[in-house]
């Protein structure tokens, strides 16, 4: 392989890398958003309060029949 493939290469899984890391962030603001939202329909909630994505108040659901 020579130098110029080698540059056009890594150039390229530079930027697919990069996208990656933007999707990434994007994703997790927009999760970070509607935690947020969720929030502030729910009665009582005090104002101010963030999710915490690593809680599992929420993730674990108790059926008793």
């Amino acid at each position: 392989m020579n130098i110029a493939a080698t540059a056009t290469a890594l150039s390229a899984l530079s930027v697919h890398t990069e996208h990656a890391v933007k999707m990434n962030k994007i994703v997790t603001d927009q999760i970070e958003a509607q935690g947020e939202m969720i929030l502030s329909l729910i009665p009582g909630n005090p104002s101010g309060v963030k999710a915490d994505p690593t809680s599992a108040v929420g993730q674990i659901i108790d059926v008793q029949v």
